[in-house]
């Protein structure tokens, strides 16, 4: 149903991954969560209503409705996807916008790809035009930011502000301009994506986790993962445990 697919050479300093998510039959009404992640996604449906769009960065969970799909999207680094899109980043933060609004090829796009034979080719395809559609250089100081606020202990803003030489205003601007959301939202962001891939890989105790990912406690834990992600920890495990679509 859902595959991730490296990124070419020439794309692997902005891609995290190409992905593919197929599904033939209806779904009995069922959703999918989507949490925030720091990313940007460019998602292309080539079935139900053919279309080219682009997700910002996300600030809270997005349930979306099942059913039959088929879809071949790339979801870019934190900070790297304007490097192909036009606009700056926070101008479309929790939203999603035809791809033709922020310069990509949405109409050739598609046409060329519902011709495609298999998925392979499709990410190939979206990968060539991607390459082509390069518009601006990475900013150094959002990559050194991004790095830097996926640590397991994260700097403060203004910490990090001193580390990279540069005003907190500034560099909160640049990150937001560049990510979608600010240095600060950015660290909780990422931080809540440490603890699902901590939850997916073997039952944990949640006190300890919260520790360990740096939270003030257990009942931070569980603020911030109920605000970011609509479930709390233990929702979260349980919905794994009954193989559900989190």
């Amino acid at each position: 149903m859902y595959r991730e697919h490296p990124a070419p050479r020439e794309l692997a300093d902005v891609v995290d991954a190409f992905w593919t998510r197929s599904v033939d039959a209806p779904q009995d009404g069922r959703s999918y969560r989507v949490l925030p992640d720091g990313c940007i996604d460019v998602i292309v449906h080539l079935v139900g209503s053919p279309r080219v769009e682009v997700v910002g960065a996300m600030t809270r969970a997005l349930v979306v409705p099942d059913g039959p799909s088929e879809i071949v999207a790339v979801r870019f680094r934190p900070g790297a996807a304007r490097v192909c899109l036009a606009g700056p980043a926070d101008a479309i933060t929790d939203a999603r916008v035809p791809a033709g609004e922020l310069g990509l090829p949405a109409a050739p796009l598609l046409d060329v790809l519902a011709t495609l034979p298999d998925r392979a080719a499709r990410v190939r395809h979206l990968a060539s035009v991607l390459t082509q559609h390069r518009r601006h250089p990475l900013d150094p100081l959002v990559e050194r930011a991004a790095r830097a606020l996926a640590a397991t202990r994260p700097p403060s803003v203004a910490e990090l502000a001193d580390s990279l030489g540069v005003a907190r205003q500034s560099l909160a601007r640049r990150v937001r301009q560049a990510v979608g959301v600010g240095p600060k939202e950015l660290a909780r962001v990422l931080r809540l994506q440490r603890a699902v891939q901590a939850l997916r890989a073997a039952p944990r105790d949640h006190a300890a986790l919260a520790c360990e990912l740096g939270y003030h406690d257990q009942a931070h834990f569980i603020h911030e993962m109920q605000a970011l992600g609509g479930l709390t920890p233990g929702a979260y495990a349980r919905a794994l445990a009954t193989a559900q679509d989190v």
